[in-house]
């Protein structure tokens, strides 16, 4: 399963400029409060390496670095912000990644929106949603 009409070259990196339920979310997943609060920092930069339908998402926050990859299409496994194993698989549609995730007993979808100034994130989790806005720097 690969790319479905022209999509926006994600490589760079990107600044967090707004955050809307995310902690909310986390919860819904089942992230514990310690978790919840590191994974929801304001100050947050991502990283993007794109390589035709493999990425690389470096996630920093002052408190922690994490990294993310998958290939468009193929199931993954890796482990979650809270530590617990997280399965996923995603595929793009134009300028959008759609990500389906279920970590532990919880599943998730997340899209991805991109253009050329940052990308949205939409999060759907067990009965809430939530969004988070990022800026491209570089």
């Amino acid at each position: 399963m690969s790319a479905i009409g022209a999509f926006l070259d994600a490589t760079g990196t990107y600044e967090l400029t707004s955050s809307e339920g995310y902690e909310q979310y986390l919860e819904s997943i089942g992230v514990d409060l310690a978790n919840r609060k590191a994974m929801a920092s304001a100050q947050q930069t991502v990283e993007i390496k794109q390589e035709g339908d493999h990425y690389t998402l470096t996630t920093t926050t002052p408190a922690k670095k994490t990294v993310s990859q998958f290939t468009l299409g193929q199931e993954y496994i890796e482990e979650f912000g809270d530590g617990r194993q997280c399965h996923g698989i995603c595929r793009r549609d134009g300028n959008r990644v759609f990500q389906h995730l279920k970590v532990g007993g919880f599943k998730a979808a997340v899209v991805y929106q991109f253009d050329d100034k940052g990308f949205e994130i939409m999060f759907t989790g067990v009965n809430t949603d939530a969004k988070r806005t990022y800026r491209r720097l570089a």
